[in-house]
């Protein structure tokens, strides 16, 4: 499972600044680091300017200042992750715990498999305590999700507590504690605690954090019922593209759950949702369609989506079937085939 990007995006300034010199540095060095680690948002030509100069004279962290810009590129500058791994490798090689640290969290990050193993090896050399303070979130997610180590939800929930100490800010550190507490993960569950670190990680961005804040309000787990608060950060989570986040607002227009119903909005936030290949927003937009409700009726395309989404095991779609048998019989097949395909064609399966 992929570490979000947007907590992933944000640490490397405090890596950088919370890594001890990994081998002996003049005093110059030291000050030129901290002057490339302050321009880095500021100025990243400068801060790469003087990266590459400390880099070249063989100073691992400014390997891993370097690798960290290269990661990402700037303007002017191309990323080149694959320059960005060989530096973060050889400053970890070195001693360096930031890039120990950047390089543990990119091998989590990626979709091989083998590389978790290493990327938790790597993470547990880390020694100095900024830098290991924050490592238990990649290594908390590990536990989590059983990535190069035996899943154990305690531990994993444990770390993840000591990551969003460390870095408050880190959304996703703060998610992935909110679920811990709302599903228990090896720990008591405690619904406002859960919805405290939620809507932390919700209002730094996280869009799936948005969607869980808004069913919680809507729901009133670990809070007061709000649906008008919860129509908000749900709009927000299916305004990132949140698929949860579609459905649900689709759904909360549907039946006018913290505002005024709207049907047209509703079959919008349906068929937006359908296009990223969910079965039940398709299953949505079909009986929209056969209906009439937030536009136009359309018989030959409702049965359509209706067939993709019960061929994809939607349960309510295969009833949908039932309850207009008589409809879809007099339908034209070939032209129910064709909008099958061109749809299949454009957005690919439905699941």
């Amino acid at each position: 499972m992929k570490i979000h990007r947007l907590a992933a995006l944000g640490l490397f300034a405090a890596v950088l600044a919370g890594a001890a010199p990994s081998h002996a540095q003049t005093a110059g060095d030291g000050a030129e680091l901290d002057t490339a680690v302050e321009l880095i948002n500021t100025d990243p030509a400068a801060a790469y300017a003087i990266f590459q100069r400390l880099s070249d004279a063989g100073d691992a962290e400014a390997k891993n200042g370097l690798a960290t810009l290269l990661e990402h590129g700037f303007d002017g500058m191309a990323a080149d992750p694959e320059r960005a791994r060989v530096l973060l490798r050889e400053a970890a090689d070195q001693g360096s715990d930031g890039a120990r640290l950047n390089l543990g969290i990119r091998m989590l990050m990626n979709d091989t498999q083998a590389d978790d193993a290493d990327a938790v090896a790597l993470l547990n050399l880390i020694s100095k305590d900024g830098p290991r303070k924050i490592a238990n979130w990649p290594l908390g997610r590990a536990y989590l999700f059983g990535q190069g180590v035996e899943q154990d939800l305690t531990r994993g929930s444990q770390m993840m507590m000591v990551a969003v100490e460390a870095n408050p800010s880190n959304a996703d550190a703060q998610f992935l504690l909110g679920r811990a507490y709302q599903q228990g993960w090896g720990i008591p569950r405690d619904p406002r605690a859960a919805f405290s670190h939620l809507r932390a990680a919700a209002d730094a961005g996280d869009e799936r954090a948005q969607w869980q804040v808004g069913m919680m309000l809507l729901n009133g787990e670990g809070v007061a019922r709000d649906q008008v608060l919860a129509r908000r950060y749900v709009a927000a989570s299916a305004e990132a593209g949140y698929l949860d986040g579609m459905v649900s607002m689709a759904v909360m227009y549907a039946l006018g759950e913290g505002g005024p119903p709207d049907a047209v909005q509703a079959r919008r936030w349906y068929q937006r949702a359908a296009e990223t290949g969910s079965a039940h927003a398709m299953r949505g937009v079909a009986g929209m369609l056969m209906t009439g409700e937030g536009g136009p009726v359309d018989e030959v395309t409702g049965v359509a989506y209706m067939d993709l989404a019960a061929k994809a095991g939607d349960a309510n779609a295969i009833r949908m079937q039932q309850l207009f048998a008589a409809r879809i019989a007099a339908q034209d097949r070939a032209a129910v085939e064709a909008v099958k395909s061109r749809w299949l064609r454009e957005h690919g399966p439905v699941r």
